[in-house]
């Protein structure tokens, strides 16, 4: 099952310019690789704008377009109203993450799929309720998810559920989830100073 997820670039003209990636949108898997390999503004922008279809988000544009399934170019919105009712009405884009350019960073915004607790459907599974989270700095969400993942690995060792290998991707989860705290406690720290 993929996790679906845009990358998009505000422009100064105000219009959108967005590309998607398949597989691996959560904030630590393509949120992840935004930090670490797409973190300043020339880079958020190349991407939004060369990138347009990925099946996965690797380290470099070049190396995201070997394995992907088509080569669908990047979309433009005329303004970011259109592009946020577009992301609004599609569910399921799971994360969508925009280079915000008066911060000169990235910002996130989620789906929450909660499953009811009534009814199951014969095609479908059950059933699903869908909430519109809004955007948030990615460092922030990608703290919050980091912790819980690297949680959840150890516990699935714990369980015997997975392989011990488990306990080395949490650890090195853990050591990049450290690090991206400490730059949004830098950046809260500025942003106190600053009011």
């Amino acid at each position: 099952m993929s996790t679906n997820s845009l990358v998009a670039y505000l422009n100064e003209d105000g219009s959108v310019v967005s590309s998607y990636v398949h597989y691996d949108g959560y904030a630590t898997g393509v949120g992840e690789m935004l930090l670490e390999h797409y973190n300043f503004e020339e880079r958020a922008r190349d991407l939004a704008w060369c990138l347009g279809y990925a099946s996965s988000l690797k380290e470099t544009i070049s190396e995201s377009h070997e394995d992907r399934a088509n080569k669908d170019e990047a979309v433009t919105y005329e303004s970011y109203h259109d592009f946020e009712e577009y992301i609004r009405e599609c569910s399921y884009l799971e994360y969508v993450y925009v280079w915000d350019t008066t911060e000169d960073r990235w910002m996130v915004a989620t789906w929450e799929a909660t499953r009811k607790s009534s009814g199951e459907y014969e095609d479908h599974g059950f059933e699903f309720d869908y909430h519109w989270n809004g955007f948030e700095s990615l460092v922030t969400v990608y703290v919050r998810e980091g912790h819980k993942t690297v949680r959840r690995y150890r516990d699935m060792v714990a369980e015997e559920r997975v392989g011990v290998e488990y306990l080395d991707y949490a650890s090195e989860l853990e050591t990049l989830v450290s690090k991206w705290h400490g730059v949004g406690m830098e950046e809260v720290a500025r942003e106190a100073l600053a009011a």
